[in-house]
């Protein structure tokens, strides 16, 4: 082979490889960040992949090991400098974190809050996840079902600073209390024990857990050793509900209280089937993933007008996902479509 024949095909092998590589590294770079690490995280990622593909960008999907507002930070840090053109998050300690939310993130990037939601709706462009409230006074509804006479409840869930904990047990609080409401009012201070919510109900105590399934577990078997006559214990995150149920399990109390859950752990969904647990409100993780990246898609080709496809998003630019109640005689069908998202 000549020189002059070598160059001629290195040149076109050049040009081959650069019309085969424009495809992929045109494509825009977007991102998904979450809060923890758990197993309601699968769902989301599986959204959000689908989208990646069906609107062609480049998807990098980070779970913190820790839940770790430093780490959350770092991460996002690291996809700025290297030229993402977007983020979804869901944010660790959204109050205190706003300023990097605020000014750092969102003036060099497109920013998605998902499932959790910052305290000033001005410093992202939009929303996606359940109407945490709405779903909260779900949760309500099934402790009314439980004990429908009034009777002693206590709440757990990872972090009171998380706008979504708030939101929800105050909707449980609310319906236990009879407010008609649609949107949150009055806040219930995180500190609050032993208190008289109304109709008969009466809150021991929030435990917090640090996200942690092992110190709910354990902060559930302190609670259950100090109130033997606990009526009803509410787990607001996705594994709150199993360490609930085993702590219930291993009580030697006589007197076993009612669960009430949140999400579609599995476990979760086999105490429903065996009347272990009363219900559970679940919500559409798989959309908050999809929906997410399909507008981060949007955003980073400039086609901004994406959110006035969506008829229901509000003056915030919050767009609700609608939630769901499973008890057990809908638990096999729903226990389905979720084995079908996960492809099993």
């Amino acid at each position: 082979m000549t020189r002059r024949t070598f160059l001629i095909l290195a040149g076109i092998l050049c040009v081959c490889f650069g019309l085969t590589g424009c495809r992929t590294s045109g494509k825009p770079k977007v991102a998904f960040v979450t809060n923890n690490a758990h197993g309601f995280w699968t769902f989301v990622q599986k959204g959000a992949e689908k989208a990646a593909a069906e609107f062609d960008v480049q998807l990098e999907f980070r779970k913190p090991s820790e839940d770790s507002a430093k780490m959350q930070r770092e991460i996002i840090e690291d996809l700025m400098n290297r030229g993402y053109k977007g983020v979804a998050v869901s944010p660790n300690d959204p109050e205190n974190n706003l300023g990097f939310f605020k000014d750092t993130v969102a003036k060099k990037q497109a920013l998605v809050m998902a499932d959790n939601d910052l305290p000033e709706p001005g410093a992202r462009r939009c929303y996606i996840g359940t109407h945490n409230y709405r779903a909260g006074r779900a949760a309500g509804e099934l402790v009314k079902k439980a004990i429908p006479r009034g009777g002693k409840i206590a709440i757990f869930v990872g972090k009171m600073d998380a706008s979504n904990a708030k939101e929800r047990r105050q909707g449980v609080l609310d319906v236990l209390a009879g407010k008609d409401l649609k949107d949150m009012g009055e806040l219930t201070p995180a500190s609050a024990s032993k208190l008289d919510v109304g109709n008969g109900y009466h809150l021991i105590d929030t435990r917090t857990d640090n996200s942690k399934e092992p110190e709910c577990q354990a902060a559930a078997e302190d609670l259950l050793n100090k109130n033997p006559s606990v009526d009803c214990l509410i787990g607001l995150w996705e594994y709150n509900p199993p360490a609930l149920l085993r702590a219930v399990q291993n009580s030697k109390n006589a007197r076993k209280p009612q669960i009430v859950a949140f999400d579609e752990n599995p476990q979760t969904l086999e105490g429903i089937r065996k009347g272990e647990i009363v219900g559970t409100v679940v919500q559409n993780p798989y959309e908050f993933g999809y929906q997410s990246i399909k507008i981060l898609a949007h955003f980073a080709r400039g086609k901004d007008e994406i959110l006035k496809s969506y008829p229901t998003i509000t003056k915030d630019n919050a767009i609700f996902i609608d939630h769901r109640v499973i008890v057990k005689d809908n638990v096999d069908e729903f226990e389905a479509s979720v084995k079908k998202i996960l492809g099993q």
